[in-house]
């Protein structure tokens, strides 16, 4: 019997000197595993260093005879808690990773986990109920002969043996991480092969490159520049000529523009009955009347270290941007030189009919966000109640330019905008455009969000309306005309909803540095409308 509990000793002070080391060494490993058993946050940071070290005492006071019962009694108190941790998960259906070893083994508890752990605990029973004088064959009378020599020897191989464990979470991790690499080329790989595929590459219909942009249909934001051939110019001044603006943003120093820029030329002289192509250029005069100048173009105008482009969010040069006459935005903004051109070329011949007359209001023909429709073409019909159970006919809302608001009162970013709307609300009377707000949610809430509008509201609880106009989260938006007519490319978000309304929300650099509340009073004090009604 005292050989027995000899070996039982032995057996648990290895799994719990390796079970304390291994979880030092993965203290975040131990950190998520105490969470997932449903340890609570307060107490992780603390269990996370107190557990292996009490793991590493109980394995220790297992060795000598004189405090041997003692470790017993430790180790049965931490294996009847895990036991307990463990069949509370499994009963309610959980299953954390145990991390009992740390990175050197870990897997989700389970049943088998849970019987392991029986036995360890009635090993560790056993030598307490053998009681205090009666812990077995001591572990350590054996060493009280040895050598200096010989004790020296074992103390290094016992160092050089825990040095091991770490070596082995690092070698196990490196192990994972190029296991994960290798995975991560072979998709990659994959992706290539696909792409490149002969004879054809394969094709992803749903996939479509990112619209930049303004939405279409939003007014075009408004600016005056110093010519470089001299005087002063604005937006207003080029569209009193009834014809569509191209706006072309350059740069003297963007090596793709060299590229676009002798087009320039020809489309003024070709296309001039109709189009009208006007440059905003970065760099000082000097810059651009040597690097620029050269491309004839009739209208360039010097913008300095205006933030025009941003508000016109093109972020890079070239890129172009298509301005009906009415001064509405016709297209998204486009970068790079084949695409520029490819704008140009489908806007005139949308324009141009057999005759060689010109349709001056013509645009490029934009989807509306995944929907089947596009700009220009009849919006699809439908009837929702309003919050007095009266039904609304599409047809109702015709009256005159209308905005339909996908909304949620619940939505973050649809408090986020709400003050700025009401802003507009106070505003509107009058003007040629009105708000519809198609809102999904819990009726009470849609109800007492309504009552802070001057809008109406329609309730769609399970959001059918916004998909029709490709629209598949809040707030997004988009204009409807008096004919009943898609006016304008989806706008998702508050800045881009703004715009629909005419309105441009300026928020300067400085008030990033201000209080949340005391930035969030200066952006409504900048809040500005760039349309009468």
């Amino acid at each position: 019997m005292e050989v027995i509990l000899l070996l039982a000793r032995l057996w648990l002070a290895i799994v719990f000197v390796v079970a304390g080391l291994t979880k030092l060494a993965d203290r975040e490993g131990a950190r998520q595993a105490l969470a997932g058993f449903g340890v609570p946050n307060g107490l992780t940071t603390l269990l996370v260093w107190l557990l292996p070290i009490t793991e590493i005492i109980v394995a220790l006071a297992l060795l000598p005879l004189s405090i041997a019962w003692f470790g017993s009694i430790g180790a049965l108190v931490l294996l009847s808690a895990f036991l307990v941790g463990i069949s509370v998960n499994l009963a309610r259906g959980n299953a954390p990773d145990c991390h009992c070893f740390g990175q050197l083994h870990s897997e989700p508890v389970s049943w088998k986990v849970f019987v392991r752990n029986v036995v360890l605990a009635a090993m560790a029973a056993l030598i307490v109920v053998q009681g205090k004088e009666d812990v077995g064959l001591s572990a350590t009378e054996w060493m009280n002969d040895m050598k200096v020599g010989e004790i020296l020897s074992l103390v290094f191989s016992v160092f050089a043996v825990a040095m091991l464990v770490p070596v082995f979470v690092l070698l196990r991790r490196g192990l994972k991480q190029q296991a994960e690499l290798l995975e991560t080329v072979s998709a990659v790989k994959k992706i290539i092969e696909e792409d490149y595929a002969e004879p054809a590459p394969v094709e992803r219909e749903d996939a479509v490159p990112p619209v930049e942009g303004l939405p279409v249909g939003a007014m075009a934001p408004a600016f005056s520049f110093p010519m470089l051939d001299g005087g002063q110019m604005s937006l207003a001044d080029l569209l009193a000529r009834g014809k569509s603006v191209l706006l072309l943003f350059v740069s003297p120093n963007c090596s793709p523009c060299k590229s676009l820029l002798p087009h320039i030329r020809a489309w003024q002289r070709d296309y001039d009955d109709f189009l009208t192509v006007a440059l905003l250029s970065k760099g000082t005069e000097k810059e651009v009347q040597k690097k620029i100048a050269k491309y004839e173009a009739k209208y360039v105008f010097l913008q300095g270290e205006s933030s025009i482009a941003d508000d016109y969010q093109a972020k890079w040069t070239p890129a172009a941007v298509l301005i009906d006459p009415s001064g509405k935005i016709a297209s998204p903004v486009t970068s790079g030189d084949a695409a520029i051109r490819a704008l140009v070329t489908h806007t005139v011949a949308t324009a141009g009919n057999q005759n060689g007359a010109a349709a001056i209001g013509a645009r490029p023909q934009i989807k509306v966000g995944n929907s089947l429709f596009k700009v220009g073409e009849a919006a699809p019909r439908f009837s929702l109640s309003d919050l007095d159970a009266k039904e609304i006919n599409f047809g109702d809302l015709l009256t005159k330019e209308t905005l339909l608001l996908f909304w949620n009162p619940t939505c973050g970013f649809c408090k986020g905008m709400a003050d700025d709307l009401r802003r507009w609300e106070s505003k509107a009377s009058g003007k040629s455009m009105q708000m519809v707000f198609v809102s999904t949610g819990e009726a009470a809430e849609v109800k007492t969000e309504s009552e802070t509008f001057q809008s109406l509201f329609l309730h769609d609880p399970e959001m059918d309306i916004a998909p029709l106009f490709g629209a598949n989260g809040t707030p997004s938006a988009v204009l409807i005309d008096a004919d009943g007519n898609i006016a304008s490319s989806l706008a998702v978000g508050e800045r881009n909803i703004l715009a629909l309304l005419g309105v441009r929300k300026i928020e300067l650099p400085i008030a990033k540095g201000l209080s949340n509340g005391r930035s969030e009073q200066l952006a409504g004090e900048l809040t500005t409308e760039t349309i009468a009604g």
